[in-house]
């Protein structure tokens, strides 16, 4: 059987944003991570080989986004992420959306907020920020390219 080109990746065409920023300026690597908080069904086996499954109705999660140090996109977070901090009343609850935009992969919160502010160093070479948000209700479509 012959070798088939099973299709074609582009990371520039991956968009992500959160509330109303439009994330640019991300880091090499891995620079977004989606992860839901558990697994969708956890098992139970008695003691003759039975075993049952118990579905979790817990759909949170997390996604991680690493920008350059340099990305302006930093500045904007940090102005959310304050707003959030010195809000006493929940606000602002944004939403998120990661969409491969040469694929079919999407993932999506209309419930989203910054954990923390990303730790930070300084170095000889460029370095990341990571931006963690904390999604109550994390929808993920692993689809190909």
């Amino acid at each position: 059987m012959a070798a088939e080109l099973t299709g074609t990746y582009k990371g520039d065409q991956v968009f992500v944003t959160v509330g109303p920023v439009l994330i640019s300026g991300f880091s090499d690597g891995d620079a977004i991570t989606v992860k839901r908080a558990a697994q969708l069904y956890t098992t139970k086996v008695g003691i003759d080989g039975g075993v049952a499954r118990v579905r979790n109705a817990n759909k949170s999660g997390t996604i991680d986004i690493k920008l350059l140090q340099t990305s302006k996109v930093n500045d904007e977070l940090s102005e959310l992420f304050y707003v959030d901090n010195f809000n006493e009343d929940g606000s602002p609850i944004l939403s998120v959306s990661v969409n491969d935009g040469n694929g079919r992969t999407l993932c999506s919160a209309g419930q989203a907020w910054l954990k923390a502010v990303p730790e930070i160093s300084f170095g000889d070479a460029i370095g990341t920020r990571t931006w963690s948000l904390e999604c109550a209700d994390l929808k993920i479509f692993v689809g190909g390219n």
